[in-house]
């Protein structure tokens, strides 16, 4: 199979923030735009909860909206040092819906997460299919030959890099199948380690990316030869931008957060078994105190709270209960030697214990965990 091209002459990049389109994409803007290309800039937020690198700027932590105005302002300074003479690259935020950045949070195993609290226009917190419908809308009037977003993680995993990849693929599945099978190719940007399909940058793109990640020196550190986002992931200004072509973009887009809880029914069922071959034990002796049964309603609380604490979305709980409801069930039910005995304290303490212990973790309408460090929070 012949290597793929990237030598279109009209092109859409679709990035979450403001400095996204220079860091990520900035050697192949330059590239397009120097090759006579049009470029299309589609950002869906303006940065809203972005964290400033520069300490006379930190009183705009906390205000949305003149910390969008910040951004927005380094955003259109960045994308004139992508112009070529009369040739400007265009540029627009996604439609009338004003996306706000999600914000970011550093969970309990180190990896970046949605953060606990996601207002309701935060773009991490809308459905796929709307962010699908804004991209579509630029597909229409720009018309592009390619489109250009992160990759499956979202880069490093940022909850709303993630989002655009999602609404651009479901964006170009629907454009596809509206016109025959024919839409714009899809590339991503492969990540170190990534397969890659083309390398883009040379002398020439590397001092107009230069000079446009430097127009977003509020978020990044930089320094003669090199840039960072965050103080241990320095980059070189003339590291090329690594594109991957998508053939078809996944079909299951639209299904993928409720396919994603899914693993919460076989934890349910295993809940169940463990929990009934467990609370009959007991320890020897004249107290015969059940450990077991404490050890059950233990481990049941802990799984619990644990969905309920350390996951942005209870679907996995939802499935995890209805699965853990329907083995106690049928373990109950009536039949020869079966393992679970309704009638006596055992049988009624893991039973009715459990279920009710769930269905409290469940109900109870809001959950803080105080000791959360802050940087598990997401603060630096």
């Amino acid at each position: 199979m012949a290597k793929p091209a990237f030598n279109y002459r009209r092109v859409l990049f679709v990035h979450a923030h403001p400095d996204d389109e220079s860091l990520s994409t900035g050697h192949v803007i330059a590239d397009r735009m120097a090759a006579g290309a049009d470029v299309m800039v589609l950002t869906l937020t303006r940065g809203e909860r972005g964290k400033m690198k520069l300490v006379e700027l930190k009183s705009l932590e906390g205000n949305l909206s003149a910390m969008g105005a910040f951004r927005t302002n380094e955003l259109i300074n960045a994308l004139k040092e992508f112009n070529q003479g009369e040739a400007k690259v265009l540029h627009r935020f996604a439609g009338t819906r004003a996306y706000l950045d999600s914000g970011l949070r550093i969970n309990a195993l180190g990896k970046p997460a949605k953060p606990k609290e996601l207002d309701e226009m935060a773009l991490a917190a809308v459905t796929t299919s709307v962010i699908a419908d804004d991209v579509i809308r630029a597909i229409n009037d720009f018309r592009p030959e390619a489109v250009v977003t992160y990759n499956a993680n979202g880069g490093y995993g940022h909850p709303d890099h993630k989002a655009a990849f999602e609404g651009t693929a479901l964006a170009l599945r629907k454009y596809a199948k509206a016109h025959n099978g024919k839409a714009p190719k899809f590339w991503v940007v492969a990540e170190p380690g990534e397969r890659f399909d083309m390398t883009i940058g040379n002398e020439s793109t590397t001092e107009v990316r230069k000079a446009a990640i430097s127009a977003h020196a509020s978020q990044v550190i930089l320094t003669a030869e090199t840039f960072a986002v965050a103080p241990t992931q320095e980059h070189r200004f003339d590291d090329p931008d690594r594109l991957r072509l998508i053939r078809r973009p996944s079909f299951w887009l639209p299904a993928r957060k409720i396919l994603g809880g899914l693993w919460g029914l076989p934890l349910g069922l295993l809940l169940a078994v463990a929990g009934t071959l467990l609370h009959r034990v007991h320890t020897s002796g004249v107290d015969q105190i059940p450990i077991g049964l404490i050890v059950a309603l233990l481990m049941t609380g802990s799984l619990g709270l644990g969905l309920r604490l350390l996951r942005s979305s209870l679907g996995a709980l939802y499935l995890m209960t209805l699965a853990f409801y329907v083995s106690i069930w049928y373990f109950a039910n009536g039949r020869p030697n079966n393992p679970l005995i309704l009638g006596d304290a055992l049988g009624n303490g893991w039973a009715f214990g459990s279920v009710a212990l769930l269905a409290v973790i469940i109900l109870f309408p809001r959950l803080r965990p105080k000791t959360w460090s802050k940087s598990a929070s997401g603060h630096r």
